[in-house]
């Protein structure tokens, strides 16, 4: 089954839940759409927006919610895997603590607990860094609570972590009824710089499925064990080295974000909602067979924070020019959310892919 919540679903994911009679989980949110609305909601979940997660942790016994509360606490979730990964370094801290923090293995991250999207992430490199991203997230924590619920985005506790060495990837994925792991898409999750942690681009193509696809099935098969998943989707983010992967969350009950998962369908045919809710399972060797060197992506074009959202307007035309082979473009309500839009591509020169990374929203605002 199906829960549609703020703060955006796609056309593909309601065709689809209409053209297959999927159950939708009726509220507020979906009231309106016309589609096949049930009152049950069962242990096979698929949201696409985690805003509903407080509608399922409502029953606080049932698996589902269980596992979710692991996936969304980032402390919990680094508790749970301290047996696989013994040495990595964490530390819980309270808001409220964090100026008063000392001995900390420079460079570290800092995130919130509980959080969504890169909201509150900071990669801290020396102590005089520390005490400025303190004043930072001072200011960014106001903002937060307007925008999601705390059971998304709580900023009250934050985790503090070493940097993880290597490449950053995400994966969606699912657990079938028998809890088998069945990968849908990756994605590598370049940067513009060393400091960068912002979520502006997402890759994918043949080449990074073929060199991934094993390693992460294996961490995938792992994990399923260890935390006993079964008819769970999920969008998990990881780092890979030459030594091992590491995982960096798991975002529960949902694929990547926003219906950004759905390209997927431009890159490889692939419906996400279909392949989870039928257990349908990808035949890599036949999709990737004519696939060539283009690289697929979806990017976002993020809302700085200091702007009067209320006394402005984005020039979307001038921003499109950016983009060479544009799929799909989604225009955002960028004075209620905290982006101007999302776009779906394909490029063949990785020279606009950089160009991409290193876009400045601001100049595109009038």
């Amino acid at each position: 089954m199906f829960i549609l919540e703020e703060p955006y679903v796609s056309d593909l994911m309601i065709k689809t839940l209409k053209e297959n009679n999927f159950e939708v989980f009726k509220n507020d949110f979906a009231k309106d759409f016309d589609l096949n609305f049930t009152d049950v909601i069962t242990n096979k979940v698929y949201s696409n927006s985690e805003n509903s997660i407080d509608l399922v942790l409502k029953d606080q016994n049932s698996s589902l919610s269980k596992i979710i509360e692991i996936c969304k606490d980032k402390s919990l979730f680094r508790e749970k895997l301290s047996d696989i990964y013994p040495n990595f370094f964490y530390k819980n801290v309270r808001f409220d603590e964090l100026e008063t923090v000392d001995n900390l293995p420079f460079p570290v991250i800092i995130k919130p607990s509980v959080g969504f999207l890169s909201l509150g992430v900071h990669k801290v490199k020396t102590s005089d860094e520390w005490k400025n991203t303190v004043k930072l997230l001072k200011e960014e924590v106001k903002t937060f609570k307007t925008l999601f619920p705390e059971k998304v985005l709580n900023s009250n506790n934050f985790i503090i972590e070493e940097v993880i060495e290597g490449e950053e990837y995400a994966i969606d994925a699912y657990y079938d009824k028998n809890g088998k792991p069945v990968i849908i898409d990756i994605f590598k999750h370049p940067f513009a710089s060393d400091g960068d942690v912002s979520d502006r681009i997402y890759l994918t193509s043949k080449k990074i499925i073929m060199d991934n696809f094993k390693d992460f099935q294996n961490l995938l098969v792992v994990l399923g064990e260890k935390l006993n998943l079964k008819n769970f989707p999920l969008h998990i983010e990881v780092r890979k080295n030459d030594k091992e992967v590491i995982p960096i969350e798991i975002n529960p009950m949902r694929f990547a974000g926003w219906c950004t998962t759905d390209v997927a369908y431009y890159a490889y045919g692939i419906n996400v909602y279909e392949y989870f809710e039928k257990e349908l399972v990808p035949n890599w060797d036949e999709i990737l067979k004519n696939k060539g060197d283009e690289t697929y992506y979806f990017a976002m074009a993020e809302t700085p924070a200091d702007i009067d959202k209320n006394n402005m307007k984005f020039d979307y035309d001038a921003f499109k020019l950016n983009f060479s082979n544009i799929l799909e473009f989604r225009e955002i309500d960028y004075k209620k959310k905290p982006l101007f839009a999302i776009l779906f591509g394909y490029v063949t020169d990785k020279k606009e892919i950089e160009k991409i990374l290193k876009l400045n929203t601001s100049d595109y605002i009038k």
